[in-house]
């Protein structure tokens, strides 16, 4: 499964700035077990270091030749059900996929299932801008309805958070041309232990109201 984004599909660049921005921050923390999803370029993966294994779902062969020094596999499936087992990676790297997923969410739990417990995300995407420019973006979508393009107006940062990800990190970057979808790149993980705790505590706690929180108290 090839997985190509509407820049891609339409042979138009992402904007080089974002994406050399993306490409230090992947060659500065992918390392150990990676899975990178979605990369079309050699220069997606010269900055990978201390990589002891390195699994690339939806590559370009281009992109696959790129590092003959790394112990390279090639996967073919699909990112909603990923061919591993759980807390399999260190980092996972995520380029323009979310688009193309029928379920942006299912291809999310998917990598916090592979991502282990302190492991991190690593994503770069077009996402749906507030505002006009979002209604616009919701219209643009509409007109392509049956089309096979990718969606225009996938909220990245609110699916991640639908799927149990806590972002860390969020740049976003405005095209002044062509693509008017905004671009988001950042970091993303598990949440916090502690986070999981109070927030399921909130959830299912079954106290009346005034009662202490604190048991034996």
């Amino acid at each position: 499964m090839r997985v190509r984004c509407h820049y891609k599909r339409a042979d138009v660049p992402a904007p080089v700035e974002m994406l050399q921005r993306f490409r230090a921050l992947t060659g500065k923390r992918a390392a150990g077990q990676v899975l990178d999803i979605g990369a079309f370029a050699p220069e997606d993966l010269l900055g990978y270091r201390h990589i002891r294994y390195l699994a690339l779902l939806g590559a370009t062969p281009e992109a696959r030749r790129a590092r003959g020094d790394l112990a390279v596999d090639p996967v073919e499936a699909d990112p909603a059900r990923l061919p591993f087992p759980d807390d399999a990676f260190d980092v996972v790297v995520n380029r323009f996929s979310l688009c193309c997923a029928e379920e942006p969410r299912a291809v999310l739990l998917e990598i916090k299932r592979v991502l282990r417990p302190i492991g991190q995300l690593l994503f770069l995407e077009h996402t749906r801008a507030p505002g006009v420019v979002g209604q616009a973006q919701d219209k643009a979508q509409e007109m392509l309805r049956g089309a096979r393009r990718c969606r225009l107006n996938v909220e990245v940062l609110i699916q991640m958070q639908l799927a149990g990800l806590v972002v860390r990190r969020a740049e976003w970057f405005w095209p002044a041309a062509h693509v008017r979808a905004p671009l988001v790149q950042g970091v993303a993980t598990h949440p916090d232990p502690q986070y999981e705790r109070e927030l399921g505590w909130l959830r299912h706690s079954g106290r009346r109201t005034g009662e202490p929180p604190w048991p034996g108290r």
